[in-house]
């Protein structure tokens, strides 16, 4: 999702450098811009074409056909909020080899944009009212404009639409603006009604079935096509890393200027010849699909000769409470909390994955009625009617049950009597170290049961952690350590010096089982030596602020049945658990041992230790974003390509030195990793290249990134190498954990160049200077990550058209933060947005040019908004672990 703030001059120009400049279907010169599209309720009406002055005026807020202002304009505000509809590459590929599946393929696009439309019009909202006591209202009329592209900015086969909701929505009885926040919460509704649209068109599917393609219910992907997309991926990177190039080279020698579509086909041409020296460059969509086609025959594919049969069960064939369940479950095990347009989205994907097929209505009614049964089955975390349906303030028995379930454990353990250590008898192995570490020493070795080490980035955890081991083995006890991820697990054995596992691992060896979707079970097992713990042993939980819960019961249970003391070490201001996360919220009320960690001892500079606690604390973030300009560590772009080249120049040119590159994306990430390559190809051995699946070429020399745990090989998602060798046994890598090789396989699979990663990818580390992207995607606690890995030097990169707007964003990323944190904490964040954004109204008349129709019941009964709702969550089910 994207919301465009830029002028509207610029609209079409954006629009334009997402597609190869020879795709001439669309943005033709004299040819439509875009379709604009009007709604009322869910009623959806085609208007007519926009030309490229209409285009304009439409995304400036202004009337297409009058002229008119849209009531009060705001130069700096969004002018439209943009999501793409398109699929797998693989559905592409089978457009472009045959023209009857190319036309299914449009349709079936266009029904989706109507669809999500649709929805939308129903849900959008605006806010009315005096400030501070505002409501939402539902909109009565909004504009939408559809862009139809066929090729990638790198002249591969891409069809997807750009569908862009205008701004300025109609609500009683005149102009205002779209509820934007509200827009983007509903995220998971819109992919789900899309992909769901697509997947169960009977034209499209049809289509395929007749050359004998078969689709994956799970992935979408067409399965005889799969693998051919990725010969397309990686050529269509780096020619993108090409024209990224030459735009970053334009703008520094062009400033304050945006280049124009013939330039940009100039680029396209460009790079294609750079890329693909012995072939001509397409210059009309037709000698795009010829292209195409003959890519298709010299990589080996010849399409099925026999038509496949269409199997798919009928919408009566389906147990829908059983697929209700089962979208609950898959909800909690993903979030403390969730929404009606959360649950919407489950819904379509359940749809999709049970093999339906059929029309638009019909699947229309499944979704609304299993999304009422998700609803329904959910628990209300506030008392009332009237919360708007992007606000996550439902959840499940489950998941209540859950957290109850941890506090009564960790009330318990804190009820335990225990007293900390006397050290005098220690006096080495905390030599060194501050009063408020030896104070997290004397607790975690000592007696209590539950004890908690807090701590901002650099405020020495792991020394604490240390001293306490040395003085854990002079007792005869010993200390386990986990970590959430496997790295982390690496990263706290060699700062701790002693073995370390992931939670994972721990929880495997004592039989706990679990999958992606929730299901939870526990079998007979033996563990492992190195995970048998025993009575007055220390069980770690290092980085625990990303421990999700159903990890924490199970760590608990274990810590029970041996009768291990538990710890738990981390910042909850850090990255969160990917999950139902708050662990370390829960124990720090109820530790018998609680210490906060106040010193700061990584930074050289004790002003950006100062700084850095501010960042942490969120507090005065325009003081902090002025004091970083001062200090020359802030850094203005003013455009993300000219971002990603600065990055990706400093990731290159790094050599020894101890340097991070953190983004938000990883799509920004990829940017940055292709440019740095590009860059470095000098120094490079091309003569071990190899390409992996994502489409990207990798060679000796290059610095890389596992990305999968592989116990064989002794390797760890997210741990960075450098590529020392390729031969015909394998990669082999070099790191600081020493020399691994891994299979072809692996290396094709899961290897990624690593001159840039997220914000998870450096948590833990300490190098000597950080760059950081600093965006519209950047939460806090990321931020706060990306900010404090450097002990020497931290430098965020920001995109602004001027140093106001560039400390209106740094404001806006630490107001930024929604970390799961359990139930209970969701609950008081849904009360809190309610409060900040209002409740729903009720729905007036329908909008100025469109009378709405309603389709059997409404939207209230169909959510199950007319039932009780009760601010006391049920007790639910028991754990059983």
């Amino acid at each position: 999702m994207k919301f465009y703030t830029g002028r509207a001059v610029d609209a079409r120009r954006y629009v334009e450098a997402d597609s190869f400049g020879a795709d001439d279907y669309y943005l033709g010169e004299g040819s439509g811009v875009a379709d604009r599209y009007v709604v009322s309720g869910r009623r959806v009406a085609k208007a007519s074409a926009m030309d490229a002055e209409m285009y304009e005026r439409w995304v400036g807020g202004f009337d297409v056909t009058t002229g008119e202002a849209k009531g009060r304009l705001r130069k700096e505000g969004v002018k439209f909020v943009e999501v793409a509809v398109n699929g797998p590459k693989s559905w592409s590929l089978a457009a472009a080899a045959h023209p009857d599946v190319s036309v299914a393929y449009d349709v079936a696009q266009r029904r989706a944009a109507e669809q999500i439309l649709s929805w939308v019009g129903e849900n959008a909202t605006t806010r009315v009212g005096p400030l501070g006591r505002q409501v939402q209202v539902p909109v009565e009329e909004l504009e939408a404009a559809v862009v139809a592209h066929r090729t990638s900015r790198a002249g591969d086969p891409h069809w997807h639409l750009h569908l862009q909701v205008n701004a300025r929505v109609w609500a009683q009885g005149r102009w205002r603006g779209l509820h934007t926040v509200g827009f983007r919460e509903s995220i998971a509704a819109i992919n789900g009604i899309g992909h769901a649209a697509v997947m169960t068109d009977p034209g499209f599917r049809s289509a395929l079935v007749a050359h004998g393609y078969h689709v994956d219910p799970v992935s979408g992907e067409i399965v005889e096509l799969e693998a051919y997309g990725e010969a397309f991926s990686a050529r269509s990177k780096q020619i993108g890393h090409n024209m990224d190039r030459y735009e970053t080279q334009w703008r520094g020698e062009h400033p304050g200027e945006e280049p124009g579509p013939r330039l940009r086909q100039v680029w396209d041409r460009r790079a294609w010849a750079d890329e693909r020296p012995d072939k001509v460059v397409p210059t009309s969509g037709a000698a795009l699909e010829e292209h195409w086609c003959n890519e298709l025959a010299e990589l080996g594919f010849r399409p099925p000769r026999h038509r496949v049969e269409l199997l798919r069960p009928w919408p009566g064939m389906l147990d829908r409470d059983a697929l209700a369940a089962e979208g609950l479950c898959r909800l909690g095990a993903r979030r403390s909390a969730w929404s009606r347009a959360d649950a919407r989205g489950e819904a379509e994907q359940l749809i999709v994955e049970s093999g339906l097929v059929v029309d638009a209505s019909v699947r229309a009614e499944l979704a609304e009625d299993l999304t009422a049964r998700i609803v329904a089955g959910s628990v209300p975390l506030v008392g009332r009617e009237d919360v708007p349906v992007d606000v996550r303030s439902l959840t499940s028995p489950r998941v209540v049950a859950v957290e109850r379930h941890l506090v009564r454990r960790f009330a318990g353990r804190a009820d335990e009597p225990g007293r900390r250590v006397d050290l005098r008898q220690a006096r080495r192995a905390i030599a060194g170290l501050g009063r408020d570490q030896i104070a997290a020493v004397e607790h975690l070795a000592g007696s209590e049961q539950l004890v908690v080490i807090e701590g901002a980035a650099g405020a020495g955890k792991t020394a604490a952690l240390a001293a306490a081991r040395r003085i854990q083995r002079l007792q005869g006890r010993e200390m386990v350590v986990v970590s959430p991820t496997l790295k982390g697990a690496k990263v706290a054995a060699g700062q701790v010096g002693t073995s370390a596992y992931s939670v994972a691992w721990l929880l495997r060896q004592y039989g706990f089982r679990w999958d992606d979707h929730g299901h939870w079970e526990r079998v007979e097992s033996s563990p492992h030596r190195a995970a048998r713990l025993q009575r007055g042993d220390l069980l770690v939980v290092d980085e625990a602020g990303m421990l999700d819960q159903d990890s924490a019961v199970a760590l608990v249970k274990i810590a029970d049945l041996t009768g291990a003391r538990l710890a738990l070490v981390g910042d909850r201001h850090q990255l969160p658990a990917v999950g139902r996360g708050g662990v370390l919220d829960l124990a720090c009320r109820y530790a018998g041992g609680h210490v906060d960690l106040d010193g700061v001892r990584r930074f050289a500079d004790p002003e950006y230790a100062r700084i850095s606690l501010a960042m942490r604390a969120g507090k005065r973030s325009e003081a902090v974003f002025d004091r970083l300009m001062a200090r020359g560590e802030i850094v203005v772009h003013a455009s993300e390509v000219e971002q990603i080249a600065a990055l990706a120049d400093i990731a290159a040119t790094a050599g020894d030195e101890e340097v991070a590159v953190v983004a938000d994306t990883r799509d920004q990430v990829a940017r940055i990793n292709g440019l740095a390559h590009r860059e470095r190809i000098a120094v490079l051995d091309p003569s071990g290249r190899f390409m992996t699946r994502s489409g990207e070429r990798i060679e000796v020399g290059d610095r890389v990134a596992t990305r999968r745990n592989d116990p064989d090989a002794d390797v760890a998602n997210r741990e960075t190498w450098t590529v020392r060798q390729a031969d015909r046994d394998g990669v082999v890598l070099h790191g600081g954990a020493g020399r691994r090789r891994v299979s072809w396989d692996y290396a094709r699979e899961h290897l990624d160049l690593a001159y840039a990663t997220t914000a998870y990818g450096v948590q833990g580390e300490t190098v000597s200077v950080a760059h950081v992207a600093v965006g519209t995607h950047t939460t806090a606690s990321s931020a706060y990550v990306g900010m404090t890995r450097g002990r020497d030097r931290n430098v965020a990169h920001l995109v602004a058209d001027s140093i106001e707007d560039a400390r209106r964003q740094w404001v806006e990323v630490f107001d930024r933060d929604r970390a799961d944190l359990g139930p209970a904490h969701a609950a008081q964040r849904a009360a809190e947005d309610i409060e900040r954004y209002g409740s729903v109204g009720p729905r007036r008349r329908a909008g100025r040019h469109i009378v709405r129709q309603d389709r059997g019941r409404r939207a209230a009964d169909v959510l199950g908004l007319d039932r009780p709702t009760s601010s006391t969550p049920s007790p639910g089910p028991s754990i059983g672990f």
